[in-house]
């Protein structure tokens, strides 16, 4: 027969292996969230848009002419640096896990590799009306 101290030990001793079995049996997070952006949308018809998503590499020292977006354009940056301008604002770096957007023909005045000797590389998203150009030359 087990005596009230003994069945304390017993119990005392099971504690930690139950939260350790608790611990394990607890589901692990598998995915982890991270907002990288929100941003507002000008008034758009949905019925004739579709999105474009492309990779784009900058050599050392590449750079873009001033042009303008049919459409609403994010870029996430995955390599290098890059250094952009919109409209009058003004340049701004952004590097690996930043992300900006361009508001549809609004003036891209720079945009360039920010380093003459590393690539760099981004992806862009646009949602643009069907049939249009991504981009246009500046005017």
């Amino acid at each position: 027969m087990i005596n009230r101290r003994q069945a304390l030990k017993a119990a005392a001793a099971a504690l930690p292996l139950k939260s350790a079995m608790h611990l394990a049996a607890a589901p692990q997070e598998q995915l982890k969230r991270t907002s990288l952006m929100t941003q507002s949308l000008p008034a758009l018809d949905g019925a004739n848009l579709e999105v474009t998503v492309q990779q784009l590499d900058y050599v050392p020292g590449g750079t873009s002419d001033a042009h303008r977006h049919n459409g609403c354009t994010f870029v996430y940056v995955l390599e290098g640096a890059v250094v952009t301008k919109i409209d009058d604002g003004p340049e701004k770096i952004y590097k690996p896990g930043e992300m900006f957007y361009e508001p549809p023909l609004h003036l891209h005045a720079v945009s360039r590799n920010a380093s003459s000797s590393e690539p760099a590389k981004f992806l862009v998203f646009r949602v643009i009306e069907k049939g249009k150009p991504a981009t246009v030359p500046a005017q």
